[in-house]
């Protein structure tokens, strides 16, 4: 039951832009998102540490998150990026089908524009908490 209901959050993540989590979350989804990035003159690097803190697995995962004002991507590694601004989803390398609960995951990018913190985190719909910091 958990990989159906995965799979229905992951198809419903390729519909737009990030948008709140539905309030019928099943228990046992759970995560977090360490966000840190440096800035440099027209753009910063961004590492996300994104950790299970649920009791079942996310797999396979995406994570959606909104830039805040004009940011564009430019690449990014241990994930494959797709961008629909402001939108920016993060869908698994085939290398990390899944995050295990209790584990965490890194993913990288570069981008264009103002070093400021996205908002709307959310890994295969569920709603994660999210910790601001320097890279």
């Amino acid at each position: 039951m958990g990989i159906g209901i995965a799979a229905i959050l992951l198809a419903a993540s390729f519909t737009g832009p990030a948008q709140a989590a539905p309030v019928d979350v099943p228990a046992g989804y759970d995560c977090a998102v360490t966000y840190a990035s440096v800035g440099w003159t027209t753009g910063f690097t961004t590492r996300l540490t994104i950790t299970n803190t649920g009791t079942l697995v996310f797999g396979p995962w995406i994570l959606q998150f909104v830039f805040p004002g004009g940011q564009t991507l430019m690449q990014g590694w241990n994930a494959t990026f797709s961008e629909t601004p402001p939108s920016v989803q993060a869908a698994n390398p085939i290398w990390q089908p899944s995050i295990d609960p209790g584990t965490s995951f890194w993913i990288g990018f570069n981008a264009n524009g103002a070093d400021e913190h996205p908002t709307g985190f959310t890994l295969n719909g569920v709603p994660c908490a999210v910790t601001y910091g320097p890279y």
